[in-house]
């Protein structure tokens, strides 16, 4: 028996608004042809108060100081574009959620998207030290003065739009997330962060589905959703492409929460059958 949940609440959760990036790579040595595509996953900390031991991409919330960088530290060439598509209040809005998803990334992954001129840009030595200063989430440090330092510039032409997910109604914790796609940067490699994130794997989006259907992996609804959606990919480039040209679902996806015989289930707004959470 299915039954939809209480949504009448008046203190329901507001929606912060949240943004996650999809890296995609091809497999190192598999050539040309066949099935190459692999995306970053990282496991959730067992204490976090959201998706607890789920793996997902890197991703957060916004930060105040993310709308607060210099302009000549970051690269975007169409913000009023990117307004419409993440659904922010004009160009320095979308500018600070997309500098929020390169801080994110970095934090969680390690992975920092910069501008470079044809080859990989030289990354400071103390790149290490100051993603552990940002990774520890105490308020301590502020990266904008290293930035400045070392004249690096936020590549945020390195993403593309691939979704918009909204955690449903009824939910404690609610986000209203964007999600972006960009490649690993030439001569660059990811690591989790030890403190929101315990591992990370590189998968096949269809590898990562068939662990979690057996069991072996536990991943979300709005990520397993992404990963079907990646699987009809080869590589990373035909993931890249679809993104710029906009051949994507960009509809803002708000599921919902049903119970089946009792237990909680995702409902997506298209219909279809209720699937775990």
């Amino acid at each position: 028996m299915v039954s939809v949940g209480d949504e009448s609440d008046p203190g329901m959760a507001a929606p912060k608004d949240a943004v996650t990036v999809i890296v995609v790579r091809d497999a190192p040595g598999t050539g040309s042809g066949g099935d190459r595509l692999e995306v970053l996953l990282l496991e959730r900390h067992g204490a976090s108060a959201f998706a607890p031991g789920a793996l997902v991409f890197p991703g957060g919330k916004l930060d105040p100081t993310d709308a607060q960088l210099d302009p000549t530290r970051v690269r975007c060439t169409d913000p009023e574009r990117w307004a419409d598509r993440l659904g922010v209040a004009g160009a320095d809005a979308a500018v600070a959620m997309l500098v929020a998803a390169v801080r994110e990334t970095f934090e969680e992954a390690g992975i920092l998207l910069v501008r470079g001129d044809g080859a990989a840009p030289a990354l400071p030595a103390n790149l290490a030290v100051t993603r552990a200063r940002m990774a520890a989430r105490d308020g301590a440090y502020d990266w904008r003065e290293w930035l400045a330092r070392h004249e690096l510039v936020l590549d945020l032409d390195a993403m593309a739009m691939w979704s918009w997910w909204l955690t449903p109604q009824g939910e404690p914790r609610r986000y209203d997330t964007r999600f972006l796609v960009a490649g690993l940067p030439a001569g660059q490699a990811a690591t989790h962060d030890e403190v929101e994130t315990t591992s990370m794997r590189w998968i096949r989006p269809a590898d990562a589905l068939t662990a979690h259907a057996e069991g072996r992996l536990h991943v979300i609804f709005p990520t397993r959703r992404t990963l079907e959606q990646l699987a009809a990919h080869p590589d990373a480039a035909s993931v890249l492409a679809a993104a710029r040209s906009e051949a994507v679902d960009l509809r803002r996806i708000e599921p919902s929460v049903v119970r089946v015989d009792g237990a909680p289930m995702v409902q997506h707004p298209d219909g279809g059958p209720p699937a775990p959470v």
